[in-house]
């Protein structure tokens, strides 16, 4: 049995021995014509005229029986060599027209073989096309449908390669992610850029960056591919063909085929494998669609998870029911609360978990929701088991499937319920209770104020039993160390130093919590008298220096700028200076101290919108200064920075407590500014007073 193509060949002989028949018997005819004419002419011609002049030039018979026999060889001679040239021009004429009868034949059937094999390489192409089809429907992945389409375009298309390249925005490469075909790794050899670099100019970036296919049907003599022209023919490409693969109209990708052949890539073939890569875009398109519907979905998903998981974590109950009463959603609380499993309440009504005594009023506010917009109220939730809880329960309509509906949530209020009754039980009793609240507040105001009076008396008893002995001390001390009873050795000079030093700050601890005491209890009087105040300042400077000059520090003052005389209490001026400037010598191991006093003008009080003229003094150290965190428990009681074991500098903590409290008796007020190790400002600023009377 014959093959096709062997038919074929079979017909195409046959068709040109049928040719060959015609082209001969129409010139045989005519040359068979011509040479009878011919050859009865001459025969004529000859035989007339040989016979008649053979009679005119002999007469003897014999002789011209003879020479007849001659004219016969003659005639026979001539005759043949005329059918010789006869039949030589009618047979090389028909050797001629043979000739071109077969070269035209043979031109004929090369163009049917051409023509043969485009068929089947359109054939292929279409088995192609249908096999990327079949992948498109079968296979829901980019990742298993290119390897694929490149599968089907070698193996059922007949190219010798197929590859499909990945744009890359980031670095601007083409990559391949799929290939079939590429024996030799001529992929891994090429690096293909769309914009500029290395390949920029080669027909996979032409076709992606112009968004139209690029053919090349004979490579060696495209320009385009001038630089890799040797590693194609080295693997034996002889065409290409590059097609842009969209999604969503926009090139994504290329598909690159390569074919053994020169002139492969014809219009039809060309159509066809743009129908490859337009199915290509449509897949990438549909893969595009499928991902945002799934992400949709998951976002979906989410949020009814994220939903679900807010009704059930609310801690009231939750309903959800259109206007005719169904119910469309509910939380999980609610058939716990109700007793209701979810079959039976999908079948109730809203109104069926009250009381009939509740119905009317509730039905009210659910008709107020669905006319308004909202409403709320408080009502006894009945249970399946027959328990009323008091509830607060809110409504708000809400548009759902174009059907009004009333959503709202429901919140337990047995606790507010009973502090609301043992609120009510309580302003019953309430005035009861004050009155005998305020019995015992007088009773116990009484023994606060006989224990106020108790301690002054104990404090003025203290202060003078403690303080007589002591000045005592502090006097025959005096005594001894000036050898007024005898002369006294080192040590004993020493000891007794000792011992009139501790006497002194036992008498100041005594002083201090005695003024404290007055000063809380407002028992301290603040006199008022006219002084002058350099005379004062001066005085204040004397005292402190001789305990700044055993300490190697500088006492510097400036008090020119300060008034004349000013009017307030001036030992309590005076104690108040001489504490701060006390507290700047003992906290200072270097530097100075110093003094400083002038007037301010339209200084504000407190208690007095006035403004006045003010007594401003400072105090500043180069001391160890005060941190930040200190300042504000700087003037409590009892309160030094400076505490536990390692404690280096001795007192009771009062001293600037006090001088806050002084300062505020007498009207004025004090404030402090520090930089840790760097030193420490007081400023206190009092009001002048009256003017002096001269």
């Amino acid at each position: 049995m014959k093959t096709p193509s062997e038919a074929n060949e079979v017909g195409d002989v046959i068709h040109a021995e049928e040719m060959l028949g015609k082209g001969r018997r129409l010139p045989l005819r005519v040359r068979a014509l011509l040479i009878t004419v011919a050859y009865a002419l001459f025969a004529t011609l000859w035989i007339y005229h040989s016979d008649k002049a053979l009679l005119t030039l002999i007469e003897d018979p014999a002789l011209l029986l003879k020479w007849s026999v001659y004219k016969g060889f003659g005639f026979v001679t001539v005759t043949s060599l005329m059918l010789l040239f006869l039949m030589w021009w009618a047979f090389g004429a028909i050797e001629a027209s043979d000739r071109k009868l077969l070269h035209a034949l043979g031109r004929d059937i090369h163009q049917r073989n051409l023509h043969e094999e485009e068929v089947q390489r359109l054939n292929r192409l279409y088995s192609a096309l249908s096999h990327v089809n079949q992948a498109i429907v079968r296979l829901p992945k980019q990742e298993e449908l290119f390897p694929r389409v490149c599968q089907v375009l070698v193996l059922h298309g007949g190219m010798r390669m197929a590859w499909i390249g990945w744009h890359d925005s980031t670095t601007q490469r083409i990559l391949p992610v799929a290939e079939f075909g590429d024996e030799n790794g001529y992929l891994k050899s090429r690096e293909i850029y769309a914009d500029k670099g290395p390949g920029s100019n080669g027909p996979t970036a032409m076709a992606f960056r112009l968004g139209v296919p690029y053919i090349c049907n004979d490579m060696m003599k495209d320009d385009v591919a001038i630089s890799w022209r040797d590693e194609v023919k080295r693997r034996g490409f002889h065409a290409c063909a590059v097609f842009p693969i969209r999604v969503e109209k926009r090139v994504c990708a290329t598909l690159s085929v390569f074919a053994d052949e020169v002139g492969v890539f014809q219009e039809q073939e060309i159509n066809l494998l743009k129908g490859v890569s337009t199915d290509l875009s449509f897949a990438l398109d549909n893969f595009e669609r499928k991902r945002e519907q799934a992400r949709i979905e998951a976002l979906a998903a989410s949020e009814r998870l994220f939903s679900h998981t807010m009704i059930e974590s609310m801690p009231g109950i939750l309903y959800f029911y259109d206007d005719q009463g169904r119910f469309i959603r509910w939380n999980r609380s609610f058939e716990e609360v109700s007793g209701y499993c979810a079959q039976e309440i999908r079948t109730m009504h809203p109104l069926d978990f009250f009381s009939p005594a509740d119905k009317d009023s509730l039905q009210q506010k659910i008709s107020e929701v669905f006319d308004s917009g909202e409403s709320q109220i408080e009502a006894l939730f009945l249970s399946k088991d027959g328990t009323q809880t008091p509830y607060f329960f809110t409504g708000r309509r809400v548009l759902f499937r174009e059907k009004m509906c009333l959503v709202g949530v429901g919140i337990d209020i047995s606790e507010r319920k009973a502090a609301e009754t043992a609120l009510l039980e309580l302003n019953e009793t309430l005035e009861f209770k004050v009155e005998e609240r305020t019995l015992e507040l007088h009773a116990a105001m009484r023994r606060a104020e006989a224990a106020d009076r108790i301690k002054s008396a104990f404090l003025a008893t203290m202060s003078h039993e403690l303080r007589t002995p002591l000045n005592s001390i502090i006097g025959f001390t005096g005594i001894v160390l000036q050898e007024l009873a005898g002369p006294l050795n080192s040590e004993q000079s020493r000891q007794l130093g000792m011992v009139r030093s501790s006497a002194r700050h036992l008498l100041e601890l005594i002083n201090d919590v005695l003024d404290l005491s007055k000063i809380e209890a407002g028992q301290l009087d603040v006199r008022s008298e006219n002084f002058e105040t350099a005379e004062s300042l001066l005085k204040v400077l004397s005292l402190v220096e001789p305990l700044a000059t055993a300490k190697g520090l500088r006492l510097r003052s400036d008090i020119e700028r300060a008034p004349t005389h000013m009017v307030c209490d001036r030992r309590r001026f005076e104690q108040i200076l001489l504490n701060l400037l006390n507290n700047a010598i003992k906290f200072t191991n270097d530097g100075e101290v110093r003094l400083q006093s002038e007037i301010i003008q339209d200084v504000v009080f407190e208690g007095n919108d006035s403004p006045m003229d003010a007594l401003c003094c400072r105090v500043s150290d180069t001391g160890i200064g005060i941190q930040e965190e200190d300042l504000a428990s700087l003037f409590q009681p009892f309160r030094q920075l400076d505490t536990g074991l390692s404690r280096q500098h001795e007192g009771t903590g009062l001293g600037l407590a006090i001088c806050r409290r002084l300062i505020e008796i007498m009207g004025g007020k004090i404030s402090v500014s520090s930089v840790w190790s760097k030193g420490s400002e007081f400023t206190i600023l009092l009001p002048l007073g009256a003017p002096p009377k001269l």
